[in-house]
């Protein structure tokens, strides 16, 4: 008898512990105002990697720089931008409801993709649609001109690095 009461006490701490994730990820979203408050990295589109993994910020500059400048943004203003060294694969985001500035990193939904996607806002047009552009990507795509505020699932505040595997790993098996 033992064994048994073991195993219903071990299934029942179980549910408690996925019950108490779910609601602290609704009281989460709550707070900060959108359906996804933690959003991982799924690609590499806000990669800065030039020529190798452990490249300054110069030396991206400097392969990337010419989109940039023809967008109007200085190497000074990108360095003030939030995560100026951009995002790996991996890295876990805390993401709030909040109205984007140019230079912050962006979530947003298309119809083009069935997944979100994680880019920087370069300039926000006169009707209020955002021109977004991942980090890595030599210059923008289809999906990327004019994003509707409505498509904006919120902007990042935060990021952390590696955190963002196990979420990868459940998006991986169909979770």
């Amino acid at each position: 008898m033992p064994k048994k009461k073991n195993w219903l006490h071990d299934l029942g701490e179980i549910l408690v512990a996925f019950v108490a994730a779910f609601v602290f990820y609704q009281l989460l979203a709550f707070a900060t105002g959108t359906p996804m408050p933690i959003v991982s990295v799924v690609s590499q589109s806000m990669y800065h990697s030039s020529p190798s993994p452990y490249a300054s910020f110069d030396q991206w500059w400097n392969e990337k720089s010419s989109f940039y400048i023809s967008s109007g943004i200085s190497k000074q203003e990108f360095k003030a931008f939030p995560n100026p060294n951009g995002m790996s694969r991996g890295d876990l985001l805390l993401v709030i409801k909040e109205k984007p500035r140019v230079g912050d990193i962006v979530i947003f939904q298309t119809t083009t993709a069935p997944y979100t996607i994680v880019h920087r806002v370069l300039r926000i047009n006169t009707d209020g649609t955002l021109e977004t552009k991942g980090d890595a990507n030599s210059g923008q795509n289809s999906y990327e001109h004019s994003i509707p505020e409505e498509k904006i699932v919120g902007k990042v505040i935060f990021a952390v690095p590696l955190l963002g595997y196990p979420r990868l790993a459940l998006h991986a098996v169909g979770i």
